[in-house]
């Protein structure tokens, strides 16, 4: 078999098969320590849990799609799986896959990668596990320490991250920014001014992100396969 092949039909059934387990596994420990809280006596408000289940849900519903369709791209296969099964998704695991993929110099989306966008996940979530580790034992002493000017500036941290990400994904690929990136910007800007007051505000925000995705690869498609097309 060739790369492709062995990738279509040994790698990405393994991947199926593992990431499901793995995270039906995540699923079913998520609900040890209510089970263990219950089993000793201190039973929860079910009111409570029903009326928090359905705030989050509403809130949050509409994100079960829109993420993994605007992460997978990034994220891959197994970096779906493995991400959504350690977290940090925003702040971690997607700049680190796509540092990865820039460093060995393959594009997103392919199944290299995929597979290099795995490793860089995977490789972030063990230094993520030891720096949490030690930041629980100091990190408390170190940030108290810190002056205040300095600990504000830390808020700027993501923005800043996802910005130079951003900032070289446009210059590598500048003619899909030129239609892609102009469309984000209307989306939020017409969130931000009210124009979509008239959808509720869970609704807003993952709107935004699939008119945006969906329409930049609408846009994109269209406008660059018209030009192949006459050329």
């Amino acid at each position: 078999m060739n790369r492709m092949e062995i990738y279509r039909n040994k790698y990405v059934p393994f991947v199926i098969k593992w990431g499901r387990r793995t995270n039906l596994l995540g699923v079913i420990l998520l609900f040890v320590p209510c089970i263990v809280i219950t089993l000793s006596g201190y039973s929860p408000i079910w009111g409570a849990v029903g009326a928090s289940m359905i705030m989050r849900l509403s809130s949050l519903g509409l994100n079960y799609v829109v993420e993994p369709v605007s992460y997978y791209p990034g994220l891959g296969l197994a970096g779906t799986y493995m991400s959504y099964l350690a977290g940090n998704i925003n702040n971690m695991r997607l700049p680190c896959a796509i540092c990865a993929q820039e460093a060995a110099g393959v594009e997103p989306g392919t199944p290299e990668g995929n597979c290099i966008a795995t490793v860089g996940i995977a490789v972030s979530i063990v230094v993520n596990l030891i720096i949490l580790s030690l930041t629980i034992i100091f990190g408390t002493a170190i940030v108290s320490a810190l002056p205040a000017e300095v600990k504000s500036t830390l808020n700027y941290l993501v923005p800043a991250l996802f910005g130079s990400l951003i900032a070289g994904l446009i210059i590598k690929n500048w003619k899909y920014a030129s239609v892609c990136l102009p469309l984000a910007i209307v989306m939020t800007c017409l969130n931000k001014y009210g124009a979509m007051a008239f959808l509720p505000s869970a609704f807003r925000t993952p709107i935004v992100m699939l008119i945006s995705i969906f329409g930049s690869v609408a846009l994109g498609m269209s406008f660059f396969t018209d030009r192949s097309a006459k050329k």
